[in-house]
């Protein structure tokens, strides 16, 4: 989710081939039968629960595992009009109006593995819609180690979204929140990019019987901006019939309306809007038709610490119980060291038997439970996990461990919903989907970067020259030429001295290791397989 910072053991949620393994299928059903475990005595799933029966519509987020996807990468040449911009050619790859190896030269920790994606994009390249010789499109290559140019995709060519559904429905992972950033909506061309993402998002939902529901980020929202949310609510309400079902059979429903979700409120800061706001345009929604999902701080409890206090702490239990569903943001509050620890664990624990209250005979609030693999963030944020990281390169994942001891104990505790986060978010080191290993990854070595000739050829120079690196007292980063020095200079290192690569899946696992774990979570929440403490074995 755009906005939120890694801590920094966890590497600290925006803007912002040959080479490859074969993907590896999923498991088929082994050995062990399914059981069905008396839920009541560790889960509020328990007695009268049932599962949802594939094919079947999706009356309830309780017993799902859900995914956010952000559907935010663009690519010179993809056909979106928002790509056609000179500033924003890789969208949601480029940091600092560029896309080129080196940190804080791009955005992205992890590099997505292509094997299996239709349409490919070559950073580097020309395409029909980049103007000849406008340096402004171009970007230096990134290589693999036996020099080949590495690709990407796009989140606007159908052909990706449709691949990235059907692997939800081959893992068991019941569906997607759609990523929809109230900001963006507000230009054409960045509306017309999230429009087109989710159309094809409808489609795959079909195909594949993925459930499906749409979720308004409101960072950085104003209270115009809200009104704006709210007619594109009614827009898309319209557009695809979703108070009938008839043409989107598997959009999430909740308490007998479609689901639609509000991430960013009561976060004690002045980037999301506050509950007492809000009020008023969560009222306007369900007239139209919704039910409302509510994403909210950590500490919503309580409140402190990342959420509103006194009055505004109010206002969100009242909000939150006026509600359907909520679910709580943990990327940057804990890391695989201290997950597990009492006060993590009780606090939990305690938030979900204090949801179960929120309930009523005829009013059901759902309480989904935020689980993330892991974060790095360091190319956008180097400082996060500075100065070595955790030595592996692998997204202070773990293995997966850290992944599988939050499903775990997060089902034993008593989660009805399990929200992943997030499916595709490769910038922040979030992603679940296949991606390459450590070992293969492309170089994040800084080129130098020549201008383009008119001729639209491309120079490169292997080694080329170094820079430097500054992160301020203001928790600012800048690059140049020179070392800075000053009262306002935290560190100033050399690029190549900081040693940012890009992440990727240890090489002793599959690529699709984190979408297998997700799935298996997904059984685990509904007693398909026993609960169990140790990452299961494939």
């Amino acid at each position: 989710m755009v906005g939120m910072a890694l801590v920094a053991m966890l590497a600290a949620c925006g803007e912002n081939n040959d080479v490859i393994p074969p993907a590896i299928e999923p498991e088929k059903p082994g050995t062990d039968e399914p059981v069905t475990p008396d839920r009541s005595d560790y889960n509020s799933l328990g007695e009268g629960f049932v599962a949802h029966k594939e094919g079947d519509p999706y009356n309830t987020y309780m017993g799902l595992v859900m995914t956010g996807y952000q559907g935010w990468f663009g690519t010179p040449g993809d056909g979106s009009p928002m790509t056609q911009v000179p500033n924003q050619g890789w969208y949601h790859y480029r940091e600092n109006e560029m896309f080129r190896p080196g940190v804080l030269r791009n955005s992205i920790d992890f590099w997505p593995d292509m094997s299996e994606y239709q349409v490919k994009y070559t950073p580097g390249e020309q395409y029909p819609a980049q103007p000849s010789g406008t340096s402004a499109y171009s970007a230096s290559p990134f290589l693999f180690s036996d020099g080949s140019h590495a690709q990407l995709f796009s989140s606007y060519d159908e052909s990706t979204v449709m691949l990235h559904f059907k692997w939800m429905q081959q893992y068991g992972i019941d569906g997607a929140f759609m990523q929809r950033f109230v900001g963006e909506i507000l230009s054409a061309d960045h509306k017309d990019h999230f429009d087109t993402v989710l159309r094809h998002a409808m489609k795959a939902s079909n195909e594949y019987k993925r459930a499906i529901s749409v979720m308004y980020d409101m960072s950085g929202c104003s209270e115009n901006m809200l009104g704006t949310m709210v007619n594109d609510a009614q827009a898309l309400m319209n557009e695809y019939a979703l108070n009938d079902r008839s043409k989107q059979k598997f959009y999430l429903y909740e308490n007998g309306k479609p689901l639609l979700a509000l991430w960013g409120v009561g976060f004690n800061d002045n980037a999301h809007p506050k509950p007492s706001v809000l009020m008023k345009y969560v009222e306007q929604l369900q007239a139209q038709g919704w039910s409302i999902m509510l994403g909210c701080p950590a500490y919503w409890r309580q409140g402190g610490n990342d959420c509103v206090t006194g009055a505004e702490h109010t206002a969100l239990i009242n909000l939150i119980k006026k509600c359907d569903a909520f679910m709580p943001w943990y990327v940057g509050r804990f890391g695989y060291d201290n997950f597990g620890n009492d006060d993590w664990q009780n606090r939990i624990k305690q938030d979900i038997e204090k949801a179960k209250t929120f309930s009523t005979k005829d009013h059901k609030v759902v309480y989904a439970v935020h689980t993330f693999p892991g974060g790095s963030d360091r190319n956008m944020h180097p400082n996060n996990g500075y100065p070595g990281g955790d030595g592996t390169n692998t997204g202070f994942r773990f293995g997966g461990k850290f992944f599988w001891k939050q499903l775990y104990c997060d089902i034993k505790n008593g989660a009805e919903a399990i929200y992943v986060g997030m499916f595709d978010e490769m910038d922040e080191g979030t992603a679940i989907f296949k991606q390459m290993h450590v070992s293969e990854v492309p170089s994040n070595i800084p080129y130098p970067f020549n201008s383009v000739p008119t001729s639209g050829d491309y120079t490169y120079t292997n080694g080329g020259t170094d820079y430097w690196v500054t992160f301020t007292t203001k928790d600012t980063y800048g690059t140049s030429s020179s070392q800075k020095t000053g009262s306002d200079v935290r560190w100033c290192e050399k690029a190549s001295d900081l040693n940012i690569k890009f992440q990727g899946i240890d090489d002793n696992l599959p690529t699709d290791h984190y979408l297998w774990i997700t799935g298996q979570g997904a059984k685990m929440l509904v007693g398909d397989i026993k609960m169990t403490e140790e990452l299961p074995k494939r």
